[in-house]
């Protein structure tokens, strides 16, 4: 059972990874570029900040930021490689 939960993580990291470079890379058009770079105005509750979609792709990308994810992201054939990384080993 572990075993298939693990082969799921890892095909959700690479197609969630796929995805963001895609996106980062403006392949998807300058409207979801917007809404990945853009801010949203008010307070947030008080607590511990909650997951985000982007802190998942940094974070699996070895990146501190999302401008670090972007500039990586823009090289395809690394991005690529460093997706192709990480499921084949499982981190």
């Amino acid at each position: 059972m572990a075993d298939v939960d693990e082969r799921l993580l890892q095909q959700f990291m690479k197609r969630k990874l796929g995805y963001a470079g895609h996106n980062m890379r403006g392949s998807s058009g300058p409207l979801l570029q917007i809404s990945l770079e853009g801010e949203i105005e008010g307070k947030r509750r008080q607590g511990r900040p909650r997951r985000n979609w982007m802190g998942d792709v940094k974070e699996w990308s070895g990146s501190t930021s999302y401008g670090d994810t972007k500039r990586k992201a823009e090289n395809r054939e690394k991005w690529r490689d460093m997706v192709a990384s990480l499921t084949e080993d499982g981190t």
